[in-house]
């Protein structure tokens, strides 16, 4: 399956938490469908942990209607804050989406799907165009629903490196260009296009190869963007209801 980029916008959220005064907290998540041994299929949201751990009861989730324009829903919609399975080691969390007939009609076409996930422990080639969708500074949401995006290349394989949020170590690859704030807990797509000189090819799947991290820098003013590898999403998401 073969996701356009005008389309991959349909399996993003923004994920917004009031704060002190008027001030918000903003990340990005993902929709994910997993199948199960029974036929059924179980649902998720996906996003960083250090965004997840910060919702509570007055979150919102912002999603696209069929027409393009912003909706904004509890987050307890979707489920209770509870719900969120939180990686011990990674900065990913999923939160399992119970289905009931008040939040049926907001997750249809929504969903992307759990075997797109690079879940091998194999980094990502270099030579693929990667392209991050959220809403950096939480624009995006004004009106219509339109993510942001970036694209970029990987910079590195997997490196081990401390986390922004909890200065433990992690495993990590690197992009070329940095993230910024909103954009935390997105996903990181080859939406299945490799350019080769003037040809252009097509893939036969969509891939999400992780889910942005932070960015990192130092004091001479260079910056790269973090991404947690999606391989991690394999000791959270199951199909245990």
């Amino acid at each position: 399956m073969i996701i356009k980029r005008d389309e991959a916008f349909k399996a993003v959220c923004e994920l917004v938490t009031p704060v002190d005064g008027n001030k918000v907290d903003v990340g990005t998540g993902m929709f994910v469908s997993s199948p199960a041994g029974d036929g059924k299929a179980y649902v998720w949201i996906v996003t960083a942990s250090h965004v997840a751990k910060g919702t509570n009861q007055n979150t919102r989730i912002v999603i696209a209607t069929a027409d393009g324009k912003a909706q904004w829903l509890p987050l307890s919609l979707f489920g209770l804050q509870y719900y969120w399975r939180h990686h011990p080691v990674a900065d990913v969390s999923a939160f399992q989406i119970h289905i009931t007939p008040a939040n049926e009609p907001f997750l249809s076409d929504r969903f992307f799907p759990y075997d797109h996930l690079n879940l091998e422990h194999t980094p990502v080639s270099r030579d693929y165009e990667l392209t991050s969708f959220g809403f950096p500074q939480g624009l995006g949401t004004d009106g219509s629903f339109s993510p942001f995006t970036f694209r970029s290349f990987a910079a590195s394989g997997f490196v081990t490196l401390p986390r922004a949020d909890t200065k433990t170590n992690c495993e990590f690859f690197c992009l070329e260009n940095p993230s910024m704030g909103g954009y935390s807990g997105c996903p990181v797509f080859d939406l299945g296009y490799s350019t080769n000189g003037i040809m252009t090819t097509t893939k036969e799947k969509t891939w999400c190869h992780g889910i942005m991290h932070g960015t990192m820098s130092d004091n001479t003013g260079g910056k790269i963007a973090m991404v947690t590898p999606a391989f991690y999403l394999k000791d959270i998401i199951d199909c245990i209801p």
